[in-house]
């Protein structure tokens, strides 16, 4: 995004390989649902459907998707039942289709419409251990984006994923440092915390990535060429030690250019993976 209202420049840049989680996205949802739920009998469905369309079109609209206006049926006055339908149907996907920026930006909305308040969304996104919280100055909606110091001197909380933002930042502070070994076992834990959010199932937090590999290719919206790598990736970190960690072994031997090229493509290809599978979200909201 181009432009956004609760995010900096500098911290779009932060941000930029910051996940959240499928599972997050869906509790959200459901919380969000609960949310405009009318608690008046004599309003009724009609006015959960006005607030879902409303809520729908906000999050079309940070996707760069058209409108879609509610429109009443030939009596003027009820609307037709495929509008509910749609309606419904649309709402799951309405934060789950979110990339990380367009998902602050909603956030920050949700929370400037008081749908949330700012504490109870931080106090989520503690638990899911990302990197950035809301932050209320002068009566503005704010994000704070951590730094790395502080996110790696923060305790994560039990059975959450690594955050990848900060993974990568280890992975870049390996190759400046010629560690080329801590380099591939960054590289493969990267694809492996990807791998288990791509696939959104809790009890996987605590299993390496060869126990559900292929799970993990029928989820990925990425080619079997690019998976075949990524395997063997994981592979290499397996079988080859860390450097200064007691091994008598030798660690792995690469190459300056193997490792610069190995980190470039572990970034890149975390954006197309996330890229696809956002695509496809979109691609049924159209």
């Amino acid at each position: 995004m181009k432009y956004t209202k609760y995010l900096s420049t500098s911290d779009i840049k932060e941000v930029e390989y910051e996940v959240i989680s499928t599972e997050m996205k869906i509790y959200l949802t459901r919380l969000l649902s609960q949310k405009i739920i009318s608690r008046d009998p004599d309003e009724g469905d009609i006015i959960k459907l006005g607030r879902q369309n409303y809520l729908i079109n906000k999050s079309r609209a940070l996707r760069n998707l058209p409108v879609y206006i509610l429109k009443t049926g030939l009596d003027g006055f009820f609307y037709e039942p495929q509008e509910y339908i749609w309606h419904n149907g649309e709402f799951e996907i309405i934060i789950r289709s979110l990339n990380t920026i367009q998902f602050i930006e909603f956030l920050g909305f949700l929370i400037e419409d008081e749908l949330f308040q700012i504490e109870e969304i931080n106090e989520l996104l503690i638990k899911e251990n990302s990197s950035f919280r809301f932050d209320k100055q002068n009566d503005k909606i704010l994000t704070r984006v951590l730094s790395i110091s502080d996110i790696d001197e923060t305790p994560t909380p039990e059975n959450t994923h690594p955050n990848i933002r900060q993974l990568v930042s280890r992975m870049d502070n390996a190759l400046a440092q010629q560690d080329y070994s801590l380099v591939i076992h960054s590289s493969a834990t990267i694809f492996e915390t990807m791998a288990k959010d791509i696939i959104g199932i809790p009890n996987l937090q605590n299993q390496s990535l060869g126990g559900f590999f292929e799970r993990y290719k029928n989820d990925s919206a990425l080619p079997e060429p690019i998976l075949s790598w990524i395997l063997d990736i994981y592979k290499d970190r397996n079988t080859q030690p860390l450097a200064g960690h007691g091994s008598i072994h030798s660690p792995l031997t690469l190459s300056k250019i193997e490792a610069t090229t190995l980190v470039e493509m572990t970034k890149t290809f975390v954006k197309i993976e996330y890229l696809l599978i956002y695509n496809q979200l979109v691609t049924l909201s159209t």
